[in-house]
Parts: C-alpha cells; sequence; structure tokens
C-alpha cells in the first residue's frame, strides 16, 4: 500500500485523488481519475489493478443485502395511509437463497421493489454490497440483477440483441456482452431462438430470457419476483436448477413466491410475510418443526375420503396467520392511488 501511494504522489498527469480508509473493513479504497495521455502508463496501469483488487476485497466482505426497518405506504382513494410493508428487517449472505412467502397482498413486491430502488420508500434503509439503491443507485445497480413478476422484455429486439442492449446499460463492451449473450442463452436452452423476435417466444421461454437477461452483468444479488407463475412443471424446474447453480457459484437470491414446493427446495431461510409484516423466519425445516413439529396432517381429499400427509409451509402459514397460502388480498392493493415516497 506504501508503495501504490509513491505512485500516485510522484504522477506528474493531472488527477484527482482521494484516500479513504474503513477500519471496520480493513481496507483502503484509492480512487484515481486520470488524463488520458497517462492512462496507459505502467504505474498508473498498476494503480489501476490494486484498485480493482482492492473493491474485489470490499464486495467480498459485505453483506450482499441488507434491510432494516424497511416501511412503503400509499395513499388510498379516500386520502388515507395503506402501509403495505410495515417496518420488515433481514439479511442475505453469500451462498444463500432468502424467500418471501405469501400470497398475493402480502407486500412481497412491493419490498421487492423498494429493495432494488424502484419504489421510493417510507422508512427504514437498503443496502445492497453496503450501496443504497436510492441514493447511490449506479453504484448498487452494478450488482444487482432482477427479474420482475411482469414481463419487461422489449419487443423491438430479438432475443440476442435484447441481451446484448441491455449488457450496454451496464456499460459492458459489445464484444463481451455478445459472448456473454450466447453463453446465458446456450445455459437456458434457447440459443436456437436467438434471431427470433421476442413476441415469437412462448410464456416459458420469455420468462427463462427475462432470468438469462437479469444475469448477463454477472450480479452478485440476484432478485426474483415469483419467477415460476404460470409456467409448466419441467420449466418451472429447469429455472430452479438454475438458480440452484448460481448460489452454488457464490451468488445471493432474493425470491418471492406463493409456491410451497418452490420455497421448500430452492430457499435457505423462509420469511412469513402477512399483511406487509414478516411473521416468524427460519430455514423451511425450523419454521415446520416450531410450528407444527411432527404431527400428521389430515386432508380430505374428496367428501368420505381422508388421507394424512407431512407438514409443510403451507400448514406453517395457515397456523401462524389463519388464512392460506391461496388467499388473494390484492384488492386492497389495487385501491391504492399514489405511493408516498
Amino acid at each position: 500500500m506504501k508503495e501504490l501511494i509513491e505512485i500516485a504522489i510522484n504522477c506528474q498527469c493531472q488527477y484527482e485523488f482521494t484516500l479513504g480508509c474503513c477500519c471496520e473493513r480493513q481496507f483502503v479504497e484509492i480512487s484515481l481519475i486520470i488524463c488520458y495521455n497517462h492512462a496507459v502508463s505502467g504505474k498508473l496501469q498498476k494503480i489501476k489493478h490494486l484498485n480493482s483488487t482492492i473493491l474485489e476485497q470490499k464486495l467480498d466482505s459485505a453483506i450482499p443485502l441488507k434491510v432494516e426497518n424497511l416501511k412503503k405506504a400509499y395513499r388510498g382513494r379516500d386520502e388515507q395511509l395503506f402501509w403495505a410493508v410495515k417496518g420488515i428487517s433481514f439479511e442475505i449472505k453469500q451462498n444463500e437463497c432468502f424467500g418471501l412467502l405469501g400470497p398475493n397482498g402480502a407486500g412481497k413486491s412491493t419490498s421487492m421493489h423498494c429493495i432494488t430502488g424502484f419504489y421510493p420508500t417510507s422508512g427504514g434503509s437498503v443496502k445492497i454490497l453496503d450501496y443504497d439503491p436510492h441514493t447511490q443507485p449506479k453504484l448498487a445497480r452494478q450488482y444487482l440483477g432482477v427479474c420482475p413478476q411482469d414481463d419487461t422484455l422489449d419487443s423491438d429486439f430479438t432475443v440476442f440483441d435484447q441481451m446484448v442492449r441491455y449488457a450496454s446499460y451496464f456499460k459492458i463492451p459489445t464484444s463481451e456482452a455478445e459472448n456473454r449473450a450466447q453463453k446465458l442463452l446456450e445455459e437456458f436452452k434457447i440459443a436456437d431462438k436467438s434471431k427470433n423476435w421476442i413476441e415469437e417466444l412462448s410464456g416459458g421461454m420469455r420468462r427463462r430470457l427475462q432470468v438469462a437477461r437479469a444475469l448477463i452483468s454477472n450480479p452478485r444479488l440476484l432478485v426474483l419476483d415469483e419467477p415460476t407463475t404460470g409456467l409448466d412443471p419441467e420449466v418451472r424446474r429447469f429455472l430452479w436448477s438454475l438458480i440452484e447453480q448460481f448460489r452454488r457459484d457464490g451468488g445471493a437470491v432474493l425470491i418471492s413466491t406463493h409456491y410451497i414446493e418452490e420455497a421448500e427446495r430452492l430457499c435457505d431461510r423462509v420469511a412469513i410475510m402477512y399483511m406487509g409484516e414478516i411473521l416468524d423466519c427460519e430455514s423451511p425445516k425450523n419454521l415446520i418443526q416450531k410450528h407444527i413439529a411432527n404431527e400428521m396432517v389430515e386432508e380430505e381429499i374428496r367428501p368420505g375420503l381422508k388421507w394424512k400427509r407431512p407438514p409443510n409451509l403451507e400448514d406453517v402459514y395457515l397456523k401462524i396467520t389463519g388464512e392460506a397460502l391461496s388467499k388473494d388480498n390484492a384488492e386492497s392493493e389495487r385501491e391504492l392511488s399514489s405511493p408516498l415516497s
């Protein structure tokens, strides 16, 4: 580090030099803005390399996602406030998949929008690798991959061009973007559709493309809002395998779902979300053990025919909230008009 500072001090070109120290994480960040004529010099290339190494060390030590007391309010048509999210808090570590489990209207999508910076919050804080997506959106989003619940694909482009254009938003060079796009399309088994227009794809292929697009920037945090809703079982399991691979490769995943099997298979921890609040948060196994224990659940399949099965997360949700996961609370949100910042 001493050698690095001496190189910067002895450089004769015009630059802005800032040195910041954070004892808590035990790293030093050095940022240089230098004139083009000296950008290729050996010494400055060394500074750039060391600066990149320090940044990587910082990111490796940072928590991928930290949410503290997040709140979101809307103003209804009657001018009354409706709190869609009521102060939720959680963290996601590297190599972890964290799930928000609840029916429509529980506040999952609103929470997702606030976390990714698309909705302003009404309170609390969000940090993505120590960056605030609301006050530092460019820094936070360069490490963030998002697959929203709605279809946001651009029908003006082919499949391949869609990927390359999206990569340009992250300032990825065209040649590198093309390589990444081809690799992802092959991995997601849609490479044969690379020259097709978006409207020519089936629903399952469009969903695969959305997830692939979210990965083209090599994010460290992947946010998936109801990623498999409406998909057939085969496509759903295919996407599950890709999400599991992303996590094994060191990524962190935040997923919202109302599918029991999805939450139990993918998530290391699950937050039971109900009316904008997190009522409990544990691993699926611990949630079942805590609230249901080893009791077998008796169900009536049809009149006069009953059977017993092992408990699952839907039984946990029912016991905690008194309502089934299939209950749709979205009607209350449709009555809302303007969100409050």
